[in-house]
């Protein structure tokens, strides 16, 4: 990369301002930035609850290459891992603030990021937060007619993206704003390396 950039500036048409734009040009060319520039977003989620249990039901963790009895997917990649399980426990993770064995999805925190994650629980429908060492349940951005949660799963009525829902984790996730939101913030649960 250093020998590029030495090119691309000695190649610059006189003078460093122009050699500088000439350079800022050939790095928007190999590395364009995505329409959605500012903000990480989360995944895009289906409409129908239903959609997205099927589309992972069956599907592996890549680290023990089960199908996790309680599965969790991270909103931020899309990931699936074993929630708070025994198989996919980690030691020493880098980047962590927690040294020792932690769970997967602690651990799949500190590498994805940098200690804060969003995780759907699928056999809840229920969000798990992770800030550093501490948890907590956010609710979930799948709602029934009536507007209310099925945090079990047990009345058996389709559940539908409430975007709003949806939107506002996205905002509290992507300007780290879970230490300041209230609801997050009087829910708080230490010991985020259990999960």
């Amino acid at each position: 990369v250093e020998a590029w950039v030495r090119d691309a500036a000695a190649h610059g048409e006189g003078g460093r301002a122009r050699a500088g734009a000439s350079l800022a040009r050939l790095v928007a060319r190999a590395y364009p930035a995505r329409q959605t520039a500012g903000l990480p977003l989360l995944m895009e989620l289906p409409h129908l609850y239903h959609d997205l249990y099927m589309a992972y039901r069956d599907r592996r963790c890549k680290v023990c290459a089960t199908v996790p009895h309680r599965p969790a997917l991270c909103l931020a990649c899309g990931a699936l891992l074993c929630f708070a399980s025994e198989c996919c426990r980690s030691v020493n993770v880098p980047g962590a603030v927690v040294q020792g064995e932690v769970c997967e999805c602690f651990a799949h925190a500190a590498t994805c990021g940098a200690g804060t994650a969003a995780f759907l629980l699928l056999k809840t429908s229920m969000v798990l937060l992770l800030r550093e060492t501490h948890w907590c349940i956010w609710g979930s951005p799948y709602l029934d007619a009536y507007g209310e949660e099925d945090p079990e799963l047990k009345r058996g009525r389709p559940l539908r993206l409430n975007k709003e829902r949806y939107a506002q984790l996205q905002v509290l996730h992507s300007t780290h704003g879970l230490d300041h939101y209230s609801r997050v913030a009087s829910s708080w649960h230490v010991g985020a390396h259990r999960y």
